[in-house]
């Protein structure tokens, strides 16, 4: 019987300031802050877990990249949001920041485009599973709150994304 092709992968993400600023909306930031936002970066490049999952009936090789940050990151997240809502919006940007630009890393074709969600099946499933994480079908949603499970080399966009029928960048919605 085949199983699912697990490789580690080893994203090389590097901290984008700006790239940083536009997911928060922001213009400009305080040195001081910007300080403890590259500490964390640092440490949290070292607690992120990727892989490239190939499930058994892929063709071409064409399989998933799965990322996420470890439960310690959103620990380290929730701390600073109880010091204040500023420090908590700022490194839970951070967060996904660092899992997005990781995952362009990997993935260039995403720096253009959205990261599709296709809906993960029976092997993947059980990797997740063994990986101690949950998947919610309901919502399309893992256990971790910053991950990306994504088509892995690039296949698309909104048509084979299982939140196309709600997400408000949707290219799909309307079009039925």
């Amino acid at each position: 019987m085949s199983e699912l092709k697990v490789t580690p992968v080893q994203p090389k993400p590097e901290f984008d300031v700006m790239y940083f600023l536009e997911i928060c909306g922001e213009s400009r930031i305080e040195q001081e802050l910007l300080e403890r936002l590259e500490t964390a970066w640092n440490d949290w490049t070292d607690r992120m877990f990727a892989f490239k999952l190939i499930p058994s009936t892929a063709k071409n090789d064409e399989g998933f990249l799965f990322l996420y940050l470890s439960e310690g990151v959103e620990n380290a997240v929730e701390e600073a949001w109880q010091k204040s809502p500023q420090e908590g919006m700022a490194f839970h940007n951070l967060a996904i920041t660092l899992v997005m630009s990781s995952a362009q890393n990997v993935i260039p074709e995403l720096l253009d485009s959205c990261t599709p969600l296709p809906r993960p099946m029976g092997e993947v499933l059980d990797f997740f599973e063994a990986q101690g994480l949950e998947w919610n079908d309901q919502i399309g949603s893992i256990n971790r709150q910053y991950a990306v499970y994504t088509p892995f080399p690039y296949r698309g966009g909104c048509e084979i994304c299982m939140q196309s029928d709600t997400c408000p960048n949707s290219t799909l919605r309307g079009n039925a």
